[in-house]
């Protein structure tokens, strides 16, 4: 009722979403909290390590392959819908689902093959490892379209129905985690943990979606198998495929590096103190997935692509929304993160355990990095929101250039602190390549149109 008085429509929506958006990020974070403190006491420090180097492969090849679609449904079947093409819609809904599916389940072979390859005829991996690989791969297909499931939640208002699966994965991964504790169980045990969650997880997303299409502006999403879509839909989707490839480079490629560098044990104190920070990062990120929808809605209802002036309404909307958002973002980042600073051992010590009492000194290293990607998640996506995926994949280009060449420099002396280090590098970088971008957008410089010349008499 106070959101009803005091804000507009697409406040009280974008508020909305933000808060079922974190009431998600809080089961995904409570969950893979409790799952990571489970695996952590279940393996120690090294079996963890190890555990870590298994994910790390299997998803840095998933996301190599992955062709992310979230940001093609909430731009373009926004789009669509704003301009009443509800067939175009629907074949830009199915691109993006069909894409995200079949991508994923062509990596998990290579996956597949790899793995038995490398403990058969090779026999240069242990055949435990390999059948947890094997595993693991299975939750990258069973997760493949959570994003675009979610985007299409999103625009039928109907997050309550994502928070119920990701509560009910959340509730199964911890409960065959605590079995696999109970029964004594080891690697296999706790990755088929994972496996029990992104069933769960990714059916329950997978259900709700096509239930609610009709209401997110896509009525024939299951009708029909067509996926022919303009070429800016394309164009954008293969942007993205870039984007998606380098972000895993940066999510997964630092534990490979480090673990080439130093051993499994830096590897799982570096990949603990980063699953504490990025846990923290993820209600900003359920902030940005909030607002988003809402910049799409305002830049094409209100011709923001037309440029400045009467036609550019649009923009003027998303600048208003987007100045409230970031210094809301930033203040909670400010509060959240110097609480974290303050407590980091104690917090690591409550989730981990004490042998992880070492992985505190990278903590530290991460948190100023991780402050500054918070405060600028709701702005970050302003270039993705309005059409432009190029943005993004140069500041996550530059950014992860950056982040390995300090991890090179710094690993080998520092351990886990310099691969924490080049994280910060990443985060630093990212915000000064992608926050320009943004500013330009809204300020309407980026899309001026050069005037042309009078026709001679």
């Amino acid at each position: 009722m106070l959101l009803r008085r005091l804000a507009p429509q697409a406040d009280r929506r974008a508020a909305r979403q933000t808060l079922w958006m974190g009431a998600i990020t809080a089961a995904q974070v409570v969950g893979g909290v409790a799952h990571a403190a489970l695996s952590a006491r279940i393996l120690g420090p090294e079996g963890f390590g190890v555990l870590v180097v298994v994910i790390a492969a299997a998803s840095l090849v998933f996301g190599l392959a992955t062709i992310p679609g979230e940001e093609v449904i909430t731009t373009y079947v926004t789009r669509s819908a704003a301009r009443g093409r509800p067939d175009e819609a629907g074949q830009a809904a199915r691109l993006a689902l069909g894409a995200a599916l079949g991508m994923r389940a062509g990596a998990y072979g290579l996956i597949a093959g790899a793995a038995l390859l490398a403990a058969g005829p090779l026999g240069v991996v242990d055949a435990v490892y390999a059948r947890a690989m094997l595993l693991y791969g299975v939750c990258g297909v069973l997760t493949s379209m959570t994003g675009e499931c979610l985007a299409l939640l999103r625009l039928a208002d109907r997050l309550p129905l994502g928070f119920a699966a990701a509560g009910a994965g959340a509730l199964a991964g911890v409960g065959a985690l605590l079995w696999a504790w109970l029964s004594g169980g080891g690697l296999l045990a706790v990755v088929m943990a994972s496996v029990v969650k992104t069933a769960v997880l990714g059916g329950g997303l997978g259900l709700a979606a096509a239930a609610m299409a009709r209401r997110a502006g896509v009525p024939g999403l299951l009708r029909s198998l067509s996926v022919t879509v303009p070429r800016d839909i394309r164009r954008f989707h293969l942007a993205s495929f870039g984007r998606s490839s380098v972000e895993a480079l940066h999510l997964h490629a630092d534990a490979l590096l480090l673990a080439g560098l130093t051993s499994a044990s830096q590897v799982g104190l570096y990949r603990a103190a980063r699953y504490v920070t990025d846990a923290a990062k993820l209600p900003f990120l359920a902030a940005a997935q909030g607002v988003q929808v809402e910049y799409s809605r305002h830049w094409y209802a209100g011709g923001g692509e037309a440029g400045d002036g009467a036609a550019g309404g649009g923009r003027a909307e998303v600048r208003r929304l987007a100045r409230r958002a970031a210094a809301l973002t930033a203040a909670a980042a400010a509060a959240g993160y110097a609480a974290l600073f303050v407590f980091h051992q104690q917090i690591i010590a409550v989730v981990l355990g004490p042998d992880f009492a070492a992985a505190g000194r990278s903590l530290q290293i991460m948190i100023p990095g991780a402050f500054v990607v918070a405060s600028i998640t709701v702005l970050s996506v302003i270039p993705t929101a309005t059409g432009r995926a190029v943005p993004q994949l140069a500041a996550m280009s530059a950014a992860v250039a950056a982040q390995a060449v300090a991890l090179a420099v710094l690993a080998p002396r520092l351990g886990a602190a310099g691969a924490a280090w080049g994280f910060t590098v990443h985060a630093l970088v990212f915000a000064a390549v992608i926050l320009p971008c943004a500013a330009a957008i809204l300020r309407g410089a980026s899309r001026r149109r050069t005037p042309r010349p009078a026709p001679r008499p």
